[in-house]
């Protein structure tokens, strides 16, 4: 059976490390050292495994803000364009109804607010509703700081719209009532311009997505997360 190519990289880090052993042996470096040089090059990498599958059909993200006050457009737009890449790139199948439909039934009926998710799901034609919930989402420490310090709070559950009411959330379990507690913050910058602010809102709303979109697909832990420069 031919070699894959996992099986050929091991192969060669442990020639590798065969090799470098017995230098070191020679050079009279203790085995201890050797021993943990193995370990680092041949130990599986560590990946921490999707917490649930989301649908390979219509999947309506639905973004709200707990006070409207807090309500940034531009953060959300940014949130949910980097959730779509994100999911795209790590091969999640859910297809995401564009953002445009759901803004449009918003607009269309004014008792939205007060639907349920299921209802909002039902309406979408969605198999499945990725609800995020802003409880804070604050640019600044204060209204009249003289700098950016960004940070969102957010609540995440994810809703079968077909499903009867007291079976209808999928994830996560009963023991978050209030759905996935989830944060992110920025680090300070010297800035009050509006445009400047509307990038800094930008970049937190891509880093917030990759909050969103870690519980559903496999995370290599070996790797940092690329957050927003």
């Amino acid at each position: 059976m031919p070699a894959t190519a996992s099986t050929r990289s091991v192969a060669v880090a442990r020639a590798l490390l065969l090799c470098v052993s017995g230098a070191l042996g020679l050079l009279g470096v203790p085995g201890c050292n050797i021993v943990s040089a193995a370990a680092y090059f041949l130990s599986p990498p560590r990946v921490q495994q999707a917490e649930f599958k989301l649908t390979e059909g219509r999947l309506a993200v639905l973004v709200e803000p707990a006070r409207p006050e807090e309500d940034n457009p531009v953060f959300t737009q940014a949130l949910c364009e980097k959730l779509a890449e994100i999911f795209r790139d790590h091969k999640v199948k859910a297809q995401l109804i564009p953002q445009d439909e759901v803004m449009k039934l918003r607009h269309q009926n004014r008792d939205f607010a007060k639907w349920s998710l299921q209802k909002v799901g039902r309406r979408l034609n969605a198999q499945q509703v990725l609800y995020i919930r802003i409880d804070r989402l604050q640019m600044r420490d204060e209204p009249t700081a003289p700098v950016l310090h960004a940070a969102v709070r957010m609540r995440l559950k994810v809703i079968d719209p077909a499903a009867p009411s007291e079976t209808a959330r999928l994830w996560p379990g009963n023991s978050e009532p209030e759905g996935r507690l989830t944060e992110r913050a920025r680090p300070v910058t010297e800035t009050g311009d509006v445009v400047a602010e509307d990038a800094e809102a930008t970049k937190l709303g891509r880093d917030a997505a990759w909050m969103v979109a870690m519980p559903f697909y496999d995370v290599d832990l070996e790797k940092k997360t690329p957050w927003e420069p």
